[in-house]
């Protein structure tokens, strides 16, 4: 089962998801592998993230929310948000369980 943990940077969801699966493969700054895979070898957000679902059935991702806030002027930093956004979206779907944390508490979404 996928478990997805998100929130803002430096909210704690990295110390979270490991706290909570020690011992399981956990792929942090999640957000920073859809920029390398989508802005720097082109390839499309969301088969990016099924394809990743469908090699890593048991993955902890962590990510940051990187949508919130003023929109950025740069195309390239837009387009990286709107990436991360259809990623993680396919990526929450296929996760059995989704938690978002603030300032290091955990509320689990789904």
């Amino acid at each position: 089962m996928i478990r997805l943990y998100i929130g803002g940077a430096y909210q704690g969801q990295e110390a979270l998801a490991r706290r909570e699966n020690p011992e399981s493969e956990t792929f942090p700054d999640f957000h920073e592998t859809i920029r390398r895979a989508v802005l720097s070898q082109g390839q499309e957000a969301r088969d990016f993230a099924r394809r990743f679902c469908a090699e890593h059935p048991d993955a902890v991702v962590i990510a940051d929310e990187v949508g919130a806030g003023v929109v950025p002027v740069d195309a390239r930093d837009r387009a990286f948000r709107e990436a991360v956004g259809r990623a993680l979206c396919v990526v929450a779907q296929e996760a059995g369980q989704v938690t978002r944390c603030v300032c290091g508490i955990g509320v689990r979404i789904k």
